[in-house]
């Protein structure tokens, strides 16, 4: 009787842990930013601040895809993971578009995202002098990152 009552439990514990939802457009500590993509209990969330040095443009895309883990990028909530990564193209639309409510981004032109279009040029984002758009950059070209992070 004692190891059904400890299984039930566990078991309640477990189920209350694992049905927190969580809602498009709103910051939680716990996930480590602001969740930009969720089906309730998974998704994708953006750190709160950009990875790159201030106030602009301080990597490449290579420099780009390492420094998104380097926990001295991070806010104290952002370190806590080791799971960031460049945006995709998708992604960083959508961050585009939350950018005034997520805050944080740099006076820049660009961000970079995670897709190659090959071996000399990745996909970026305009985000400040337009309209959002998306263009190839030389992989050298120095811009700002912003990580994000499945959940």
């Amino acid at each position: 009787m004692k190891k059904l009552f400890t299984f039930l439990v566990s078991l309640l514990v477990t189920a209350s842990v694992y049905s927190q939802t969580y809602n498009v457009n709103t910051f939680y500590a716990e996930l480590g930013g602001y969740v930009i993509k969720t089906d309730g209990t998974h998704g994708v969330v953006v750190a709160m601040q950009d990875q790159g040095a201030a106030p602009c443009c301080d990597a490449n895309w290579s420099d780009a895809k390492a420094i998104v883990n380097d926990a001295s990028k991070h806010d104290a909530n952002g370190a806590k993971f080791n799971d960031w990564r460049l945006p995709t193209r998708d992604e960083l639309m959508l961050i585009y578009y939350q950018r005034d409510s997520i805050g944080g981004f740099t006076d820049t032109l660009y961000y970079w995202s995670s897709a190659e279009l090959d071996n000399y040029y990745a996909w970026g984002q305009l985000f400040w002098y337009g309209d959002g758009s998306q263009d190839n950059y030389p992989k050298t070209t120095r811009s700002n990152v912003r990580a994000v992070r499945a959940f």
